[in-house]
């Protein structure tokens, strides 16, 4: 059906194009596209097996999630951007720099820790010693943040940016320590239960019910675990974690990610439920160390064409091309991206607002939010079921981005 014929807003028909390419080339076998303005959502289809209520794993969209639970723990005066970290945290690292590490340090990716290890395969081995089970334990989860808290920095707090997994795995106990529960108890009764999130949740094999398993967008094979993954979470050391963890394993909607992103919007206003005005001002703004630093404390910003990159950032460089379920896995600083003649350098589009923030996750899912216009752009795919390498999505996602901002600009 055409979107016309399907009822969809004529105007976006070259997205809705774009979209169904998507699944004819091979960058994914399920997509969701949703394009909002204000309180209105303007345009949604849905592409491959997907539907408009499928259950994506969102990956690294947990991350901003994750800061706004932190931040609604900021306001009610348990933690602060601020703060030190090792005030919380029981760091173990001979590093002595990895004690002045705050928490805007975590939430803006500039705390020095490295980008990505394998952590789950130290909880393999520990295993075969042990001959007894920690993957996916409470143990097995307090092993890899024992392991993340021994680290040494590359580089001091502050003194330059590495988008780092391992730092907002930090954040994800910081937040539990804190509030004196779980973080998807946290997150569930002080973020997404109270803007209606009601799909947005940790393990989902365990809320819904058999008929419903169907909603669950798979995302490949699992060499580690050795099995199709669908309703677990892709990312390794989050699996080995439980599925919980402040970097990876929610799973969520398109619809419900609206609801996220019309809090943003909201707040910046001081007509946020759960986040103060002054949060979404820090989230939604650039911080100013170190310069030229592309990060909030909680999101991504577009990279101004022809920029020079100075570190791995998801919405600049495509995530797609980190092998995080391999040891192998290529440095971020080595990253080069698609070719700039290619597609454009921010996976947001050339379109992208200058001042927009967004996120990507690796299973091949984004969201980008234009504060000004208050207008939202949210992709859901699950490109890693053809593979980790699949990079068709990173030539194709700039160009889905565009034909969406280009319609809303009218």
């Amino acid at each position: 059906m055409t979107p016309a014929a399907a009822g969809e807003n004529p105007g976006f028909r070259e997205a809705a194009d774009f979209l169904d390419g998507g699944v004819r080339e091979g960058a994914y076998a399920a997509a969701v596209l949703l394009a909002a303005r204000g309180d209105e959502v303007l345009f949604e289809r849905s592409a491959g097996y997907a539907r408009a209520a499928s259950l994506f794993d969102i990956a690294s969209l947990t991350k901003p999630l994750t800061a706004a639970l932190f931040f609604v723990l900021s306001q009610e005066g348990h933690l602060s951007p601020d703060g030190v970290a090792a005030e919380v945290l029981s760091f173990t690292s001979a590093d002595p720099r990895a004690r002045e590490i705050r928490f805007a340090h975590l939430l803006s990716h500039t705390s020095g820790l490295p980008a990505w290890l394998p952590l789950y395969e130290k909880v393999a081995a520990a295993e075969t010693t042990e001959g007894r089970r920690l993957s996916g334990t409470a143990e097995g989860h307090d092993r890899i943040l024992a392991e993340v808290l021994s680290l040494p920095l590359s580089r001091g707090p502050g003194a330059g940016w590495e988008y780092s997994d391992l730092g907002y795995m930090l954040l994800g106990r910081a937040i539990e320590v804190a509030g004196f529960r779980s973080l998807d108890r946290l997150l569930a009764s002080m973020v997404t239960g109270p803007l209606g999130m009601r799909e947005t949740r940790y393990l989902p094999l365990a809320a819904i019910g058999e008929c419903e398993t169907g909603r669950l967008i798979p995302t490949g094979w699992s060499e580690v675990r050795r099995r199709e993954k669908a309703g677990e979470v892709d990312d390794e050391n989050a699996a080995a974690m439980g599925g919980v963890s402040g970097h990876a394993g929610l799973f969520s909607t398109a619809g419900d990610l609206f609801l996220f992103a019309r809090e943003i919007v909201r707040a910046r206003r001081g007509e946020g439920r759960v986040l103060s005005r002054s949060s979404a001002a820090r989230m939604t703004t650039r911080v100013p160390q170190p310069p030229g630093c592309p990060r909030t404390l909680g999101f991504d910003t577009p990279t101004p064409p022809h920029s020079s990159l100075k570190g791995d950032s998801p919405g600049n460089t495509p995530r797609s091309s980190l092998k995080r379920d391999s040891p192998g896995k290529t440095p971020c600083s080595s990253l080069k991206g698609d070719s700039p003649r290619d597609t454009p350098r921010s996976q947001a589009g050339a379109l992208a607002p200058p001042d927009a923030v967004g996120h990507l996750g690796y299973t091949g899912c984004s969201m980008w939010i234009d504060p000004d216009r208050e207008a939202t752009v949210i992709l859901l795919t699950n490109r890693v079921v053809f593979g980790s390498d699949n990079r068709k999505l990173s030539a194709l996602r700039p160009r889905i981005h565009d034909a969406v901002w280009k319609e809303i600009a009218g």
